[in-house]
């Protein structure tokens, strides 16, 4: 339910537009609330355009600036239902299909029940919802009533013609805001996850991430049981699980890991991930320490050799709400002086390759066999 819910529950016409970006909440609504829709020549010539009637007739005004308080001023028809703390909602009640339009005073708390025929009904909503820690959802939600058949007649050809440009300004809107803040993987590359800490001289690191329509507790099952010779690693078994097919099931033997513990990477032998942190269902972080001359892994604390490969692998669950979660995974590595080889070239590729697959496959896993919790 949504703030518009008080004032048009029933529109004949909704349309919503949603974006993400790369910003918490509160710097979210600060940049929306304030923004100025004047700053673009695309949208300023639109309203140049559906403004003509009244330059004609003399009455045009000049707006040199377009934000939500200019947009509910006296002179604009609109005026402001409702604010929250990150939202704000919009209505008027006019003849839109006129080329001047009418508009009719009608205050707040008689919006909803305003009926009087021969009227169109116009309310949208502005609002941010925050998808975790440092992105941030803004949604422009618009629902639009008639007050009777034959001005819904009038309204719907007037729409033909004018539709199209107000989708525009509403999505060249959210683009230009989220150019200002960022997107959501600019934030994701940046934020600090568990491990970092791990492997403070890393010479590199990778980011991914995905959303899956479940808890942190229905996806951490599926995590801890990841290996060679164990479930697999959800990616491409051709390479990194001997063609086995990954586990298609949570497997109650795996379930139980602790840190220390190494989890295969190999068909054979016995290299692989360490487990370096288990904070159950929010964050495990794998990693190695491999000795390029000796050929075998050392203990993760262990002093370095001299040419070595020391690794962190970190998986961070991050509630967005009660039915999704963001997984977060960062690898980093730190490469002593014989690290830099063809291998250590070709790593970067090949890493973002398995790991896209890897969270396509887990995010279809958990979402496939995920039971939904009675509402």
């Amino acid at each position: 339910m949504t703030r518009l819910d008080r004032f048009l529950a029933a529109p004949q016409l909704q349309q919503i537009d949603h974006i993400d970006v790369g910003a918490p909440l509160a710097r979210t609504w600060f940049a929306v609330r304030h923004f100025d829709l004047a700053r673009s020549p695309f949208v300023a010539a639109l309203f140049s355009l559906r403004t003509i009637p009244e330059r004609i007739g003399g009455n045009s005004t000049t707006h040199e600036h377009m934000r939500l308080d200019d947009l509910t001023g006296p002179d604009s028809g609109f005026r402001l239902l409702d604010e929250g703390p990150a939202s704000i909602t919009v209505g008027a009640i006019g003849k839109v299909w006129q080329p001047e339009i009418s508009f009719i005073e009608v205050a707040s708390d008689t919006y909803a029940g305003f009926q009087d025929p021969g009227w169109i009904k116009v309310a949208w909503e502005l609002r941010c919802e925050s998808r975790g820690s440092g992105v941030t959802r803004i949604i422009v939600e618009v629902r639009i009533a008639a007050t009777d058949v034959e001005s819904w007649k009038r309204f719907v050809g007037y729409f033909r013609m004018i539709g199209p440009f107000s989708h525009f300004i509403r999505r060249h809107m959210l683009s230009l805001i989220a150019k200002d803040l960022g997107r959501p993987a600019q934030w994701e590359r940046v934020q600090p996850l568990p491990g970092d800490a791990l492997l403070v001289d890393a010479a590199g690191e990778a980011t991914h991430g995905v959303t899956i329509a479940a808890p942190p507790e229905d996806i951490w099952p599926w995590l801890v049981q990841m290996g060679c010779r164990r479930a697999g690693w959800y990616s491409l078994d051709i390479l990194d699980n001997a063609g086995v097919p990954s586990a298609t099931t949570i497997v109650p033997e795996l379930q139980e890991l602790h840190v220390g513990d190494i989890l295969p990477a190999t068909p054979a032998g016995d290299a692989g991930f360490e487990v370096l942190l288990l904070d159950r269902p929010r964050a495990l972080v794998l990693g190695g320490l491999y000795d390029m001359d000796g050929g075998r892994q050392r203990r993760f604390t262990d002093v370095r050799p001299a040419h070595y490969w020391h690794v962190t692998w970190a998986f961070l669950l991050e509630p967005i709400d009660a039915t999704h979660t963001r997984l977060h995974v960062r690898a980093r590595a730190a490469l002593g002086p014989k690290g830099f080889n063809l291998r250590a070239l070709t790593a970067p590729l090949l890493h973002h390759v398995m790991e896209t697959a890897q969270l396509r496959n887990l995010r279809r896993r958990v979402e496939a066999t995920r039971i939904p919790s009675e509402p």
